[in-house]
């Protein structure tokens, strides 16, 4: 897609007017001087919502100048050069203490003089709609509640009380602040061309044109199990959604991928909130299987102490639920359908760790002796950062002038040409010849990767030695012993790998690179991996090859801890992977959960169907608005039955009641593409690959993103539990997901009269929710459609179901 530098100045123009023809149109169909429907009837969209292969308007038409495609400018680097700026670590979010007040809310215990309202169990709509509506009012636009949560009970934070939150987090979704850049040499983005996370002060203004409060780079929350959490996000986008620098959508539902959270805190609920409002988010910290000590792993006599989460000193508090669904690696990042691409490529997405007694963030032995010990230091008594580091690659491209850039117009998926370590253009970091774990996503939009460490310069070692290292989580969550590899498997759109390298066979001055191995030339999937020694040499695709550097050196100051430096005679502490009890099993991160049979299974598949069906309603509209979208080419159908794309108020699968076991089959419709298929709420144990190869480091391993491989599949088992309301299922590569590849499921709480109504918090879940259907006015509902083959009792979908175990 990407021509390169090396190409005639000719067709480089070629190229560049062809783009700048269709950012033009762009900008018109933002600024609504144009419609879809517009293009369409001139003769320049397709029958698949594409822009027509028409040489100066589309990358994928006939050069003038070969018989090739047009292509698209490469981005512009402005001079500068891989592995010379330091790779930036993740902002650190500061806590804020919640004091719980006689009515039940929760109090901002912020500095004297700032204020904060309150947070609460049902949403301040609630009280905007018992107002008349003339108070609690949106204070920038003073239209609409001032909290985007919808009203009610069907939106209040399900068990409130049973997870009161201790802590709380205010952020702002705004403009990129001044000097925001990939590295030095390129130019600023400006405020609206990148629009991500950022720290608000208490009782801080909006501003009609938006604040320029966003870091521009992904921030870090630390979290632990025993410590519910508040986060409180406030949407401090311009008003007016012309101003966004040609895409995105000014409207923002934030998912916690992929946490154990109610619904309305999901962010997947069709529950997007409007410029100058704000969302409370109820991360509940809890531990899937809460309400089923049935399940617990009791044969391990420390069964009870590794469901917890770390103290404030060398111990631990005790949660409920089953050790064995631990969460450590997670993120946070836009989902407004169908804009989730254009949104989290400007830069809406954060990371967020969970650390527990198991996994503390502490090298050191606790008084419990359970916390598993892995790289990450000892400066505080959990959550230390010092040798567990956060790495997000993003793959953006850019403009002539620098800017980001995106194309709305290519449905099959959109790759950059560069990769990006934490924000930074192809970083070094600076390491000490000791243990370190690497926490990795992929928050590309549809670019799949496939990382190798190898040597780059060494007194020991030759240049391109394969370097091993050990894979212990996948998504998030650990494996049950650690895989030495010396590449990794792909790793598709939002999936997280976890692993450990020790450099302690390296001296200072010695340095090593990670590399991408992984050719894509467009959205659909990858090309294929290549050698070691060509990714060394760079290929076609300017995303193959080194992306990060670590270069080996003496001393280095402390993170967490400034006024501690390390140095390479400094003891390390932390467990020691290649001890031969890790290798024999006698040593293990987690324990095996078993497959059992299950109540019922489904089938689920995932390809180019129909044109879609979002409009197929009497009033021709999305659910929820779509902008003018036309043809939905990525298509879902269940248990065999019609093909549909996203609609929010169609229910696609629903789940009777919490605590049964399913198991669900995810086939890939058609070989020409590969989906990164994500469950929220639940992880599934991965079982199969049907009669294809399954790698180790996803056999049995606890998942909440599948890569399906063209004409693939996959199968998993899933339990269900502790939460009530709307969750969804859908294809990561976010392109395919906006033109609609997005499955509403529906999880049911148990009944009035069932003997855990009242226990689970969850009551008005017990049937399904209505629908939400935001306006900057108000939220008002819509009674949601159940498909046939979504529910259980009806047996002519769900034939052979298994008895419960």
């Amino acid at each position: 897609m990407y021509l390169s530098k090396s190409e005639s100045k000719r067709r480089l123009k070629e190229a560049e007017d062809a783009r700048a023809n269709r950012l033009e149109i762009v900008s018109a169909l933002s600024q609504g001087s144009i419609s879809k429907r517009d293009l369409f009837r001139w003769g320049l969209l397709t029958a698949t919502g594409a822009i027509l292969a028409k040489n100066g308007l589309s990358p994928f038409a006939t050069s003038a100048y070969a018989q090739v495609p047009t292509g698209t400018p490469p981005s512009p680097l402005f001079g500068a050069k891989k592995f010379t700026h330091r790779m930036p670590r993740q902002e650190l979010q500061k806590p804020i203490p919640l004091l719980r007040q006689t009515n039940g809310d929760a109090a901002w215990q912020v500095a004297p003089g700032m204020s904060e309202p309150a947070a609460k169990n049902l949403s301040y709509h609630t009280d905007y709609d018992n107002s008349g509506r003339a108070g609690y009012r949106n204070p920038v636009t003073y239209i609409g509640p001032m909290e985007g949560r919808p009203p009610g009970p069907l939106f209040a934070h399900q068990r409130w009380e049973e997870f009161y939150p201790k802590v709380g987090y205010l952020l702002s979704m705004g403009q990129c602040r001044t000097a925001t850049k990939f590295c030095d040499e390129m130019p600023d983005q400006n405020p609206n061309a990148m629009w991500s996370f950022g720290a608000r002060s208490p009782g801080m203004r909006g501003a009609r044109e938006g604040r320029r409060t966003g870091y521009g780079t992904p921030c870090l929350i630390k979290a632990r199990y025993g410590e519910p959490v508040l986060t409180r996000i406030y949407n401090d986008l311009p008003v007016d959604r012309a101003l966004n620098g040609g895409f995105g959508r000014n409207e923002i539902s934030i998912h916690f991928h992929n946490a154990h959270n109610g619904a309305e805190s999901d962010g997947a609920c069709n529950a997007y909130h409007f410029p100058g409002t704000f969302y409370d988010y109820h991360w509940s910290t809890a531990l899937a299987r809460r309400d089923m000590p049935s399940v617990w792993p009791t044969s391990d006599p420390d069964y009870l102490r590794k469901a917890s989460g770390p103290d404030d000193g060398d111990g631990i508090v005790p949660v409920a639920g089953d050790f064995r669904e631990l969460q450590g690696t997670l993120w946070l990042h836009d989902h407004r359908f169908f804009f989730t691409a254009e949104n989290v490529h400007k830069g809406m997405f954060a990371m967020c760790n969970y650390y527990s007694g198991p996994d503390r963030g502490s090298d050191r032995a606790d008084r419990n002796n359970i916390n598993l010990r892995l790289p990450s230091g000892n400066r505080l008594p959990w959550g230390n950062v010092d040798f567990d580091v956060n790495l997000v690659v993003s793959n953006p491209a850019m403009d002539k002038d620098g800017q980001l850039f995106f194309d709305i117009f290519d449905t099959d998926g959109f790759v950059g040409d560069m990769l990006l370590v934490n924000g930074s253009y192809y970083p070094y970091f600076e390491v000490l010849p000791r243990r370190y774990r690497f926490r990795i996503l992929n928050a590309s939009m549809s670019r799949f990767i496939k990382l190798a460490l190898a040597v780059n310069k060494s007194l020991r070692f030759a240049p391109e030695t394969p370097v091993p290292f050990y894979f212990i989580a996948n998504d998030g969550n650990f494996v049950v012993s650690p895989i030495q590899l010396t590449q990794l498997d792909e790793q598709g759109v939002a999936e997280r790998y976890d692993i450990v390298i020790d450099f302690s066979a390296f001296r200072p001055g010695d340095s090593l690179y990670f590399l991408n191995l992984l050719k894509q030339s467009d959205g659909r999937k990858p090309d294929g991996a290549v050698s070691l020694k060509k990714a060394f040499k760079g290929e076609e695709d300017p995303c193959v090859g080194p992306i990060l550097e670590f270069r080996v050196v003496y001393s280095l100051k402390s993170v967490d801890d400034p006024s501690t430096t390390y140095t390479a005679e400094t003891p390390d502490p932390s467990v020691d992977l290649s001890d031969s009890d890790w290798r024999t099993g006698r040593r293990t991160l987690t324990t095996q959960i078993p497959v059992v049979a299950p109540v019922r299974e489904r089938v689920i598949e995932f390809g180019r169907f129909s044109d879609g069906d979002s409009r197929n309603n009497p009033e021709k509209q999305c659910i929820p608005d779509c902008g003018d979208t036309l043809i939905f080419p990525w298509s879902i159908r269940v248990n065999g039955q019609a093909a549909h794309t996203l609609n929010a108020n169609r229910i696609s699968a629903l789940i009777p009641k919490p605590g049964e076991v399913e198991h669900w089959t995810l086939i890939n419709g058609g070989g020409g593409w590969d989906h990164p298929i994500h469950l929220h709420f639940e992880e599934g144990v991965t079982i199969n690959r049907g009669a294809a190869t399954i790698p180790a480091t996803e056999l049995l391993v606890r998942k909440d993103v599948w890569r399906l491989r063209p004409d693939g599949r996959v199968k998993f088992q899933v339990r269900f539990g502790e939460f009530g309301g709307s969750y969804v299922n859908h294809c990561h590569n976010t392109v395919h997901e906006d033109f609609a590849m997005l499955l509403r499921y529906q999880l049911l709480s148990p009944p009035p009269g069932d003997p855990d109504y009242a226990k689970t918090g969850s009551s008005p879940h017990y049937k399904p929710t209505m629908t939400p259907l935001p306006s900057a006015s108000g939220v008002t509902w819509k009674q949601p459609e159940v498909l046939p083959e979504a529910d259980p009792a009806n047996s002519r979908f769900f034939t052979g179901a298994i008895s419960k175990t």
